[in-house]
């Protein structure tokens, strides 16, 4: 049987070419189905099929890339692509990945029966013993290049020295950290580069968007890897500005693990800048390494929401962005704080329609490549919450805060209502009866139920005595403790472990 992989992102596609031929009857098997490119490149590698068909345009991996990856483990896969566009430009990249068929959707069943029979006649007709000792060699070639790029990972992830100076031995290094802009684009430049005879490539990805270039030549090539660098710069990224590009080679950064290092600073940096799209030492002589991302402060923005202080907000944020920019704060961190704030404004607007539009502008963050973008992206989530719906949620967001203040610091023995409503800037009375109001249980009986929980979790997972965890969470003695527990839970502390012990 000849093996046949499906891939395309629309069921109802792989649902129809299951039934559009007998497979069987024609000698075929169909080995599995993918709905995108990740799920392809998976069942390829389980089920080394012998015919992959795959549409050409998927969601975050492409067709295109998706049958590159394949080309570079195996030459000798036959592969067809269906897709719904009969333009010129996807015809011509299907050539150059020497794919084996291009058919138009909607599929025509006796052109596909047809394309399938004449990839099965070739198939069979090859000789057996030479494609053995091809596969032989590329699987040898291919563990060989797993190596390294399983070192080269590490290397780009973590540093250190394991295996470096066996990969720098006599060789030539440079790295590029670059995020794609364009996705389909990395895929071009792979190939691009794959043009060098001189240079090995090796193209990981590192992260959504993110992806790490290594050039590796002999030392007398080092004119062959700064021209494929210079190709980089002014055909991706200043003319058709699709990647952003931080550059470092181990003669400038002194190692390859250093060399990783300032390529990531270079891209790093580049986050923070309106229209650069390529650093290297040759433009910025030492590169700034990568800080931690900095907090923001959720309480404050939850208090400036309730005060109507849109314009505090707005500043702040800005102040904030700027410190990051000055200190080089990973940007994946900054982004992820960034959504953080976005998320508690989304308390904020809990059940209304601006719930939703909230998270239609967070999922925008996917595109975000410029710090500028994310300042935009937390102006236009302010703007949304009109004067009107702030003094509408005020309430909603008091009670919020109070509730997240409690959850961080209700274990302290010294914490009370007291402190509580002080650190809201309100008085005691009005905090008690505006919480009953809105939830319909007292304060202090959502402390001890936030108490009781952190107390289940510890007499699950701990050897902690009763009087351990008394103290853990905040009460003085062992007696009280236990009375809240069963008053909550029905049982005494020690009842509950021993039930869910022989639970277990």
């Amino acid at each position: 049987m000849t093996k046949v992989l499906l891939v395309d992102d629309e069921r109802y596609m792989i649902e129809m070419l299951k039934e559009i031929i007998d497979w069987e009857f024609y000698g075929f098997s169909i080995v599995g189905t993918a709905e995108n490119a990740r799920d392809g490149m998976n069942l390829y590698y389980r089920e080394q099929p012998d015919i992959i068909i795959t549409d050409i345009c998927m969601d975050q991996i492409s067709g295109i890339e998706f049958i590159t990856r394949i080309r570079l483990n195996n030459a000798s896969v036959k592969i067809m692509i269906l897709s719904a566009y009969d333009k010129f430009e996807y015809a011509q990249k299907a050539v150059k990945l020497d794919v084996d068929g291009y058919l138009l959707k909607p599929v025509n069943r006796d052109e596909l029966l047809s394309s399938l029979l004449e990839l099965q006649k070739k198939l069979e007709s090859g000789s057996q013993y030479q494609e053995q000792i091809r596969d032989l060699k590329h699987s040898l070639d291919s563990l060989q290049r797993k190596y390294v790029e399983e070192q080269l990972i590490r290397i780009y992830e973590h540093g250190g020295e394991t295996a470096r100076k066996e990969l720098e031995e006599d060789s030539y290094w440079a790295v590029a950290s670059i995020q794609a802009v364009v996705r389909n684009e990395i895929v071009f430049l792979e190939q691009d580069m794959k043009t060098y005879d001189d240079l090995e490539v090796f193209l990981l990805f590192v992260g959504d968007g993110l992806f790490a270039l290594f050039l590796c030549s002999d030392l007398g090539n080092r004119k062959t890897v700064k021209k494929a660098l210079e190709q980089i710069r002014q055909k991706y990224c200043e003319r058709d500005r699709t990647l952003l590009c931080g550059v470092s080679t181990v003669e400038e950064a002194g190692s390859l693990s250093e060399a990783c290092r300032d390529s990531k600073g270079f891209l790093n940096l580049l986050f923070y800048t309106e229209e650069g799209v390529y650093l290297s030492h040759g433009i910025m002589r030492e590169c700034r390494e990568i800080a931690r991302g900095m907090e923001i402060n959720q309480e404050q923005i939850l208090l400036w929401l309730a005060a109507q202080e849109t314009e505090r907000l707005k500043e702040m944020f800005r102040g904030w962005l700027d410190s990051c920019a000055k200190n080089n704060a990973d940007c994946s961190e900054v982004i992820h704080i960034f959504l953080q704030c976005i998320s508690t404004m989304k308390t904020y607007v809990q059940g209304s329609p601006k719930e939703k539009l909230l998270e239609t502008i967070i999922e925008e963050q996917k595109q975000i490549i410029r710090s500028s973008q994310l300042s935009a992206l937390f102006e236009r989530c302010l703007s949304e919450l009109d004067e009107e719906e702030l003094h509408r949620n005020k309430a909603a967001l008091l009670i919020a805060n109070a509730q997240n203040l409690i959850r961080n610091n209700c274990f302290d023995e010294s914490f009370s209502i007291e402190v509580l409503a002080d650190s809201l800037n309100i008085s005691k009375s009005y905090l008690s009866r505006l919480y009953k109001d809105e939830t319909g249980e007292s304060v202090w009986n959502y402390v001890i139920r936030v108490r009781i929980a952190r107390a289940k979790e510890l007499l699950i997972h701990t050897d902690n005595t009763n009087y351990g965890i008394a103290k853990a969470i905040g009460y003085s003695s062992e007696y009280h403790f236990s009375r809240a527990f069963s008053k909550i839970v029905g049982v005494s502390p020690s009842a509950y472990k021993k039930l869910y012990m022989e639970i277990q």
